[in-house]
């Protein structure tokens, strides 16, 4: 009797132990079986003009010390002796920082720009990989190190260009990476930009490539920021630079004291004193050439505000008719995006996993009149969680406000979003969720690797509202 109880035993175990072998074997092949193409977002220094040539250099030369000093002098002597202001010295800096990435009337690079390109796998750079690197790249470090680099693509372009253009460069690479890995279907995260990319990828390919597409920190829903300086709706308040300048020091306490002391509220009406009176002419002769003649600036404002940022920028039929090729694109492009939330929220429909991460609890840039909003420095946590319902920074929605999917701190409110039950808010989140090494990446890698579309209570240890800490580890919010 002894000896078949042992052997039943034994028995057993070996079945369990085999089932085990077989349900891991199985979650590693259906998890990390597609390929994975994480889709940069702004490379603001990575583009080159007349590369390798004797006349090559960085697109952006950021002035130097000398220069400041002279600009400020020169600003300074105007002001005080002169009433008035030297657009002519801010636009000739403007210019030599940053005008080599204007375009033409026509939407087109004005100059010979390059930029650095990975169109096969990982596997072929692998100097590129860097697992202490932040942002993007620690992303692509996180994925080659769970699909390993064989599956791994890293998409650039050149983020002033036409996003409908840059999609076709995207579908050469989906395609390339279906072929070389005989997959039928790719995974995509969308960082920042990217999300505008997958955006346009989707209106012109569709998404029978797509298993799976991560919006990670990405403006897939457009920025209020460029929408309103499109229209020349510039506002520095002395409330957005109190928890501007505390972000930036990291002593909101000394901020606060500062703002109340009436310091801010000084700054802030010197300085719209002088935009008020010189915006229009900084506009003609710097912003609208260097900035407004970039496609991508277009495609990231809100497509039903387009009009009133083409009657603000082009006043006259002679402009119109100036710039009536860069307006062409920009008709295109309201096309390929005004409908564009109808189109993602179709996408669980179609068999593709979705979700959309984001993080809140920083302060904007503080020049526009939106600029209350709480994002994560770089873009609006509203517009970035799919259109969710989002209190301004340092504010909250109402301590006895109430709805399904609300924020322990009354801060966020996703009942309403594109996607309510496949978007996570992480409170004090870095721009681009998932650098390599962190819980933050395995976060990211677990979203990736669900064989189910993954939803807000898929996982416990990642519930719809965190936090971040220092180390990236995220808590839930309690």
């Amino acid at each position: 009797m002894k000896k078949i109880i042992a052997a039943l035993i034994a028995l057993i175990m070996i079945c369990t132990s085999f089932c085990s072998v077989v349900s891991y074997a199985e979650e590693t092949q259906m998890v990390y079986d597609n390929p994975v193409i994480v889709i940069r977002g702004i490379a603001f220094m990575g583009l080159t003009i007349d590369e390798g040539t004797e006349n090559e250099r960085e697109s952006v030369v950021l002035p130097d010390d000398d220069a400041i000093t002279s600009l400020v002098l020169n600003v300074a002597k105007t002001l005080v002796f002169e009433q008035r202001l030297d657009v002519d010295a801010i636009v000739d800096v403007g210019y030599d920082a940053l005008g080599a990435l204007a375009c033409d009337e026509n939407g087109n690079s004005i100059y010979n720009a390059s930029y650095s390109q990975y169109p096969f796998s990982a596997v072929n750079y692998p100097w590129l990989y860097d697992d202490s690197a932040p942002g993007e790249w620690g992303v692509y470090s996180a994925a080659i190190e769970k699909y390993g680099a064989e599956k791994v693509y890293f998409f650039t372009y050149d983020w002033r260009l036409d996003p409908t253009d840059i999609a076709d460069e995207l579908n050469v690479m989906v395609e390339r990476a279906k072929a070389d890995n005989n997959a039928d279907k790719v995974d995509i995260v969308c960082c920042s930009m990217g999300g505008i990319i997958a955006d346009c990828f989707l209106a012109e390919y569709g998404c029978d490539s797509i298993d799976t597409i991560i919006f990670d920190s990405s403006a897939f829903c457009g920025t209020h920021y460029i929408t309103e300086l499109l229209q020349g709706k510039i506002l520095i308040s002395a409330e957005m630079l109190k928890y501007f300048v505390g972000d930036m020091l990291g002593n909101q306490m000394l901020s606060a004291v500062l703002y109340y002391s009436g310091i801010f509220n000084v700054v802030s009406d010197f300085v719209m004193s002088i935009l008020n009176e010189y915006k229009g002419e900084l506009y003609d002769k710097f912003l609208r050439d260097v900035f407004a003649t970039m496609p991508m600036m277009w495609a990231m404002s809100q497509p039903d505000e387009y009009a009133a940022c083409i009657d603000f920028l082009f006043p006259t039929d002679e402009l119109k008719a100036q710039y009536s090729g860069l307006l062409e694109r920009v008709d295109h492009l309201y096309d390929v995006l005004i409908d564009m939330d109808d189109l993602l929220r179709s996408l669980p429909a179609k068999g593709v996993k979705v979700a959309v991460v984001g993080a809140y609890n920083t302060q904007m840039p503080p020049v526009y009149e939106s600029g209350m909003t709480t994002g994560d420095s770089l873009l609006e946590a509203d517009l970035m969680l799919g259109r969710a319902t989002v209190a301004d920074i340092g504010r909250t929605l109402g301590y006895d406000y109430e709805g399904a999917r609300v924020s322990a701190d009354k801060c966020i409110d996703l009942s309403n979003c594109l996607f309510p039950e496949y978007t996570w808010a992480i409170k004090d989140g870095t721009h681009i969720i998932g650098h390599s090494g962190t819980d933050s990446a395995d976060f990211i890698m677990a979203l990736l690797g669900s064989t189910e579309q993954p939803t807000v209570n898929t996982f416990a240890q990642y519930p719809q509202f965190m936090i971040m800490l220092d180390d990236e580890t995220l808590l839930p919010l309690e």
